[in-house]
């Protein structure tokens, strides 16, 4: 059979691929694919790393997807190592074949993958930066944690710089360090804390790194207290942050020492939260918000033009009536007396 031969283009060279169909029992997952690093941080409760793969749904219907179209529509990249093929890209479409070779044995679609195989010499930058073009700026996306997780191998594993990431992910510089240091985080104290405790948690706790590492204050309150970050892993760990949009009201509890104090003992986030409500009745409402935004807006000398408008325009005149209007009224329906003017 003819050789056949794919060129593409990586990091300003040219590099070859060859096609080819591989014998699956030649094939090997890589443990090093962001995927898969998380699926053996998972407690796999003595199933196999392909039987936990083959539960997530969209392998699921991958798997049938294959099946019915009889083969794959894309070929997966393999690369030579000491015991075969390890897979840099197609670990689930694998997995999806093996599973296929096992449910069909007679079968001969499924004894052999359809491959394209990398050169034995190229350098593991070039093809991290081929992975994060196919599945992070590419068409194929990672989810949020995958891609960071790419992110994190490409800086400490290839040692590349943000800057250099961040042009061939194609995003901004802050989001690639974001990334890097959420999921440096969550690897290095949320999976290593208390003995390792939670190290058999997965994907499902990504957003509230995430969310941490969005918050200026948070990121501050890490560097300040390095206890903040013991905190925090074991609130995610033990359940006492429900869900990840909790991180953004962290800010508001840390500056209010009972709700943190409550907090620390384990106490349910509905408790914590009506303690800073009742200190602090703008934290979640939009209503209180409002008012203080007005109360801002009223005693800030800027508001020169507002000023000029209101005492020549009618209108204007009219608005500001209508609203203390509105709010003498609402004030007596909450029981609040109206104080005299003067």
């Amino acid at each position: 059979m003819e050789r056949v031969l794919e060129e593409l283009t990586i990091d300003k060279e040219a590099v070859f691929l060859e096609h080819a169909d591989i014998p699956l029992e030649d094939v090997h997952l890589d443990e090093d694919n962001p995927r898969i690093r998380y699926r053996l941080a998972l407690e796999k409760d003595g199933k196999s790393l392909d039987e936990v793969i083959l539960r997530m749904p969209e392998v699921s219907k991958l798997k049938k997807d294959i099946f019915e179209n009889g083969g794959l529509r894309e070929r997966i990249i393999l690369k030579k190592n000491g015991k075969g093929y390890i897979v840099p890209e197609g670990n689930c479409r694998t997995v999806c074949y093996r599973a296929l070779r096992k449910q069909y044995p007679d079968d001969p679609r499924w004894k052999s993958i359809p491959a394209r195989i990398l050169p034995n010499d190229i350098a593991p930058k070039k093809v991290a930066i081929l992975l994060s073009d196919l599945h992070v700026a590419g068409k194929i996306q990672w989810k949020a944690h995958e891609k960071a997780g790419q992110v994190y191998r490409m800086h400490r594993d290839l040692g590349m710089s943000f800057d250099e990431i961040s042009t061939y992910l194609r995003q901004s510089k802050t989001t690639t360090k974001r990334f890097y240091d959420a999921y440096a985080f969550m690897s290095d104290r949320f999976f290593t804390i208390d003995g390792g405790k939670f190290a058999k948690l997965g994907e499902g706790k990504w957003s509230f790194f995430d969310e941490l590492f969005r918050s200026k204050e948070l990121r501050e309150a890490l560097a300040k207290d390095p206890d903040f970050g013991d905190d925090f892993c074991r609130w995610v760990g033990n359940g006492n942050l429900p869900d990840g949009a909790d991180v953004r009201e962290l800010p508001a509890i840390l500056k209010n020492p009972e709700a943190l104090k409550r907090l620390r003992q384990g106490a349910p986030m509905s408790e914590v939260r009506r303690i800073v409500e009742d200190a602090d009745p703008e934290h979640g409402s939009d209503f209180f918000k409002l008012l203080a935004k007005m109360r801002e807006s009223c005693t800030n000398a800027a508001q020169v033009k507002e000023i000029l408008k209101i005492r020549t325009d009618k209108a204007a005149r009219e608005r500001v009536l209508e609203t203390y209007e509105a709010l003498v009224d609402f004030m007596r329906l909450a029981d609040v007396e109206v104080p005299e003017t003067k």
